[in-house]
This record gives structure tokens, C-alpha cells and sequence, in this order.
């Protein structure tokens, strides 16, 4: 398997957490998701997700605008183009559901104080 590398601001923090990974595997995507990490705080978790990936849009659109040559806006209207058909017209099922981890388990069993 082939993984990106880790950050080394999250290899530094040891509060770090991985919020998302995302796989191409046996022709379809697959992804690993932390819903939830905000049930401790004050914030909006759909509207942190929706910042994360505005932020990780922009990332993508000055890589892809880099290695390729192009225009960076032009790159990321792309990017929106393709998101909003995507969301329009989806090219295979959403499948799947939560999934509970050792450490979902851990904080079960020590719930934290409110």
C-alpha cells in the first residue's frame, strides 16, 4: 500500500489527530472518516468539515495548478465543477457506515467529565 507521510506539524503535536484518510482500492474509493472529534466543544462539526475542505480544496488547487502548469483558479473551478456534478449526479453509491475503534471503545469505558 502506498501512503502519503505523515505532516511534520502532526508528528511535532501531540495532540494531533487524523481526521480523514482516503483510499482508491479495487476500483472505487474508499475512506476512513473521525465523526465526531468535535463532540467535546462548542463548534459546528458539519461546518468544520465544510472549512476543512474548502482549505483542503485550495491545497489541492495550487498542487495540481504547480505540477500541471495551469492557472490556479482555473484549477479550482474545475475542482467545483466536478464537485457539484458529482453531488448532482454521484458516479456510485455512498456505502458503508460508523465504525467504532479500540479507542472509541477506550473513551466509552472512561466517559470524560462534563
Amino acid at each position: 500500500m502506498k501512503e502519503q507521510p505523515i505532516p511534520d506539524a502532526a508528528e511535532r503535536d501531540p495532540a494531533a489527530m487524523e481526521l480523514a484518510r482516503i483510499w482508491v482500492a479495487e476500483h472505487g474509493l474508499h475512506c476512513a472518516l473521525r465523526i465526531g472529534a468535535y463532540d467535546e466543544t462548542p463548534i459546528d462539526e458539519a461546518r468544520a468539515w465544510g472549512m476543512m475542505l474548502a482549505d483542503l480544496l485550495r491545497h489541492l488547487g495550487r498542487g495540481l495548478s504547480d505540477y500541471y502548469r495551469r492557472d490556479p483558479v482555473e484549477v479550482v473551478d474545475v475542482l467545483l465543477e466536478a464537485i457539484r456534478d458529482e453531488l448532482a449526479t454521484p458516479s456510485s453509491p455512498v456505502e458503508g457506515g460508523l465504525v467504532r475503534t479500540r479507542e472509541d471503545d477506550q473513551d466509552l469505558a472512561h466517559p470524560k467529565a462534563h
